[in-house]
C-alpha cells in the first residue's frame, strides 16, 4: 500500500489537490461544530462528503492520506488552545509549542485515517456502509478513549451538547450513542441509496431520538421539582496560575475566596440547610493541613462562614523512606473546620500532572516539564455529606465517564467538578471541558455543579440544561439548588456496552476487509442498494 502523498509523478499531484482540498474543507467544517463556534447543525452533515470521497477514493493508501489530512486539520483546530497553554505555562518556545500540537494531532489523525482506509475496502469489495461506517467510526472513538490513557476529546456526540433535546439517549449508550447516530445521518448522504431509503431510516432514527428526549425531559422536570436539593455556593476565585505560587500572594488568595463567601452570605441568607461551598482545583495556594499558619486562616473562614466546603489543595505524603508524593486532593470539612474526608485525583493528566513511559525514555523529562509530578490518588470516590454522597471529579476527571460511573454505582447523588480552566485562556477550550460535564450529567442523571477558577463555571441539571453559568475571567459566586437524584440510568448498569459492541464490529470488519475468506462470501453486509 502506497502512503506517499504522490505516486512520484508529477502530472498526477494537480489531480491530487482536489480531493486533499476537499478532506481540509470537511475538517473545517467539522471543527466548526464544536466551541468556541458551536454549529452543532454542522455534525448532521460535515462528515458525509469526507466519507463518499475516502470510499470511492479508488485505492486504500489514497484513502488513508484523505482521512490523516481531514485528521490532521481538525484535530489542529479543535484543540487550537494546546499551543498557547504549553507556551504561557510550560515554558515552551514558539516551534516546540507548535510542534507539541502537530505531534498530538498527527496521533489523533490516525483514527479518522484507519477509518477511512477500512470503509473504502469495504465499499471496494461491494459492502454496505450505511451501519459498518458508523459502528467503525464509533469503534475507533471508544480505542481513543482508552489508548494511551486515553484522550476522548472532541468525540462528535459532544457537538451536541448545547441542545439538551438531542443528547437524552446518552442514559443508555453514553456519547457514542450520539456519535453513531451523528454517523448514521452522515453516511446516508454520503450513499442515500435507491429512492433515498438511507436518509429517511437516518431521519427516523433522528425523529426517535428527539421523541425519546422530549419523553425523558418531561419525565425528569417532574421528578426534578419533587427532589431534595442542596444548596451550593459554586467560587470563581479568578487567580492568576503563574502568581497564585508567589507568597506573597497567598493572602490575598484566601481574601478573594472570603469576599466570595461572604458576598453568597450575605445575598442568600442561610435557613437552617445543608450547604455546601465548592472551590476549584488547587484553589489554595499552599499544603492544606500541613501549613499551620495558612491553614489556621482557611479554617477559620470556614468557621465563620458555619457551612460545609468541598477545598481544593495540593498535598504530599512522605513515605518510610521519606520518598515524596505528591496529590491533587479534594478535602472535605464541615462548618467547625473538621476534616470529614479526602478525595485524591486518580486519573492524571499525562504530561500535565505525569511523565508517562519516562523510565523506558527517560530524555521525555528533559524536554516536557510537567505542572507537577502527581501521584495517582486510591482513595474511596464517594465524599458523605451528611445523608448524601458527593463525588468530587478534579479537572481531567470530567472528561471519562468510568469515573462518573464508580462514583454513581458507590452512591453518589451529585457530582462535583473542580478545575483549573485557566491555561486555555480566551479559548474555546473551556467551553469544550464544560461539555463534557453536560454528558455526565445526563448519562447519569445526577446534577453537576462545577467551580472553574476563570470559568466556566455552572450548575447543570440531570437533564444535561445548563441551569446557572458564570461568565469567564471575573471574580464570581454561583448560589443555586442543586436537585439530588437517586437510581442508577442504562448507562450507570451496563457502561459502554454500545461501544464496546461497535469495537466488535470494527474487528469484524478488519477481517472482512483483508480476510480472503469473505471476498468470496455475500451477506448481510453485501450491498444490494446499488450504492
Amino acid at each position: 500500500m502506497n502512503l506517499s502523498f504522490f505516486s512520484g509523478n508529477p502530472g498526477l499531484a494537480p489531480s491530487c489537490l482536489l480531493p486533499l482540498s476537499l478532506a481540509f474543507f470537511c475538517a473545517l467544517l467539522f471543527a466548526a461544530v464544536f466551541p468556541p463556534l458551536g454549529l452543532w447543525p454542522l455534525a448532521f452533515v460535515a462528515l458525509a462528503p469526507l466519507i463518499r470521497l475516502t470510499a470511492s477514493s479508488g485505492s486504500p493508501g489514497k484513502a488513508f492520506r484523505l482521512g490523516f489530512v481531514f485528521g490532521f486539520i481538525f484535530f489542529s483546530l479543535v484543540l487550537h488552545w494546546l499551543a498557547p497553554t504549553v507556551r504561557t505555562f510550560g515554558g515552551l518556545p514558539w516551534p516546540a509549542a507548535l510542534g507539541a500540537l502537530g505531534l498530538l494531532a498527527s496521533y489523533l489523525a490516525l483514527y479518522p485515517a484507519l477509518f477511512s482506509l477500512l470503509i473504502q475496502k469495504i465499499h471496494q469489495r461491494g459492502g454496505s456502509l450505511f451501519l459498518a461506517a458508523p459502528a467503525i467510526w464509533t469503534g475507533l472513538e471508544y480505542i481513543r478513549a482508552q489508548l494511551l490513557s486515553g484522550f476522548p476529546w472532541a468525540l462528535t456526540g459532544h457537538g451536541l451538547a448545547p441542545i439538551p433535546l438531542l443528547i437524552q439517549s446518552a442514559d443508555t449508550g453514553g456519547v457514542y450513542l450520539l456519535s453513531f447516530a451523528l454517523l448514521v445521518m452522515n453516511t446516508a448522504l454520503a450513499f442515500p441509496g435507491k429512492a433515498f431509503k438511507y436518509p429517511a431510516a437516518a431521519l427516523a432514527l433522528w425523529l426517535c431520538l428527539g421523541l425519546y428526549g422530549h419523553i425523558r425531559i418531561t419525565e425528569l422536570e417532574s421528578r426534578l421539582n419533587e427532589a431534595p436539593r442542596l444548596a451550593v455556593g459554586i467560587l470563581q476565585g479568578c487567580m492568576p496560575p503563574d502568581q497564585k505560587w508567589d507568597p506573597d500572594f497567598q493572602a490575598y488568595t484566601l481574601e478573594r475566596y472570603q469576599d466570595l463567601i461572604l458576598k453568597d452570605l450575605t445575598a442568600n441568607p442561610p435557613s437552617g440547610e445543608t450547604r455546601l461551598f465548592l472551590w476549584p482545583e488547587t484553589a489554595t495556594p499552599f499544603y492544606l493541613f500541613s501549613e499551620e499558619a495558612p491553614t489556621k486562616k482557611l479554617l477559620n473562614i470556614i468557621r465563620d462562614s458555619e457551612v460545609h466546603h468541598l477545598v481544593g489543595s495540593p498535598a504530599y505524603a512522605l513515605d518510610f523512606q521519606k520518598k515524596l508524593s505528591l496529590f491533587n486532593a479534594s478535602y472535605l470539612i464541615d462548618p467547625s473546620g473538621r476534616l470529614l474526608s479526602r478525595y485524591d485525583k486518580a486519573h492524571l493528566v499525562p504530561f500535565g500532572e505525569y511523565v508517562p513511559l519516562k523510565d523506558f525514555f527517560p530524555f521525555l523529562e528533559k524536554i516536557i516539564v510537567p505542572a507537577g509530578y502527581f501521584t495517582a490518588g486510591t482513595r474511596p470516590p464517594v465524599l458523605r455529606l451528611q445523608n448524601t454522597g458527593l463525588a468530587p471529579l478534579i479537572c481531567f476527571e470530567s472528561v471519562f465517564p468510568y469515573i462518573s460511573r464508580k462514583a454513581v454505582l458507590a452512591g453518589a447523588e451529585l457530582l462535583a467538578v473542580q478545575t483549573n480552566d485557566a491555561w486555555f485562556g480566551r479559548s474555546g477550550g473551556p467551553r469544550q471541558h464544560l461539555d463534557f460535564s453536560i454528558f455526565r450529567a445526563v448519562e447519569f442523571r445526577r446534577s453537576v455543579v462545577r467551580s472553574a477558577n476563570t470559568g466556566i463555571s455552572a450548575l447543570i441539571l440531570p437533564t444535561g440544561i445548563l441551569a446557572k453559568e458564570s461568565p469567564m475571567d471575573v471574580p464570581y459566586v454561583l448560589h443555586g439548588k442543586a436537585p439530588l437524584l437517586s437510581g442508577q440510568t442504562i448507562y450507570a448498569r451496563m457502561g459502554d456496552f454500545f461501544a464496546r459492541t461497535c469495537l466488535f464490529v470494527l474487528v469484524f470488519y478488519v477481517a472482512y476487509a483483508y480476510l480472503p475468506f469473505f471476498s468470496t462470501k455475500k451477506g448481510f453486509i453485501q450491498n444490494h442498494a446499488g450504492e
